[in-house]
């Protein structure tokens, strides 16, 4: 009996584009108040939040991954702050 060596390609992660209008609904439940849609369109230009705009309807998306980071940044700042 041969034992053969196989490779199997790791499992691609696909990080989410989320619509500007979903983000602003998710900011508005940890902020308040809420973040404008100009302050976050300048988050993603500073590059505090990774995102882009695509389309030529000047639609602006974050990544997943980015959105959730920067959430949970932003909760361990506060919980920083209550516990000074």
């Amino acid at each position: 009996m041969s034992v053969r060596n196989s490779y199997q390609m790791p499992l691609m992660q696909i990080d989410r584009l989320i619509k500007l209008v979903e983000v602003e609904a998710a900011l508005a439940k940890v902020f308040h108040p809420a973040p404008s849609r100009p302050t976050i369109v300048g988050w993603i230009d500073e590059g505090i939040l990774e995102g882009r705009q695509i389309g030529g309807g000047n639609n602006w998306f974050v990544y997943s991954s980015s959105l959730d980071a920067f959430i949970l940044a932003s909760q361990r700042q506060s919980q920083q702050r209550m516990a000074a």
